[in-house]
């Protein structure tokens, strides 16, 4: 299971219910979020604390979009802007990006597509990851595959690992994490390099 509570995301619209719906949702889905209908406090809070992305309006009063995105990228670089806008135009979608912004999204917008672009550029930016207990098991999961798909019984495989089988059955049931040391002799033994056994999860 993708853990995602430690990413933090700041949600900028002067319509208090536009901020309220993106919150509820992305909190919803396991996401750390606070949302501001004043720019000029969104911009105390990234001073404040750091933040992964920022879902941004456009059209706001005393600070726009354009210059939210700048501001928050001169605090923090490594925030990635995300800009919102019931007025789409090619120019202004142009001007966000040569500014750092991640992905421009036309309002109204379905929930999944707002989802869909975190995601992304979670993934891009190294955020998600998945949690150990889960890991383990996919672990264990990949290695009783690819053993069975080579007609290994656990005992041929421990021998040819060196590992003891109670050893390897606790890896395959995720009961167990494996050190990277046992992992590389399992996959070797598998006549598999360890980032093609591990690779995906």
């Amino acid at each position: 299971m993708a853990v995602r509570h430690h990413i933090k995301i700041l949600v900028v619209d002067d319509d208090p219910q536009v901020c309220k719906m993106i919150s509820t949702s992305l909190k919803d889905h396991g996401y750390h979020v606070q949302s501001y209908s004043q720019p000029r406090q969104a911009l105390q809070a990234v001073r404040k604390a750091p933040f992964d992305m920022a879902i941004i309006d456009i059209k706001m009063p005393d600070l726009n979009g354009l210059e939210m995105v700048e501001k928050i990228k001169a605090e923090d670089p490594r925030i990635a802007p995300i800009v919102m806008t019931a007025y789409p135009d090619i120019q202004t979608a142009a001007e966000t990006m040569r500014l750092g912004s991640r992905d421009y999204l036309c309002k109204p917008f379905k929930e999944e597509e707002l989802l869909q672009a975190i995601e992304r550029i979670a993934q891009e930016m190294g955020l998600v990851y998945t949690n150990e207990q889960e890991l383990n098991r996919l672990i264990g999961q990949r290695i009783r595959q690819e053993r069975l798909k080579q007609s290994l019984t656990l005992r041929q495989l421990s021998e040819r690992a060196e590992l003891t089988t109670s050893q390897l059955s606790q890896v395959e049931l995720g009961k167990n994490a494996a050190s990277i040391w046992a992992l590389a002799r399992i996959s070797s033994s598998l006549g598999k390099q360890l980032c093609e056994l591990l690779g995906g999860l």
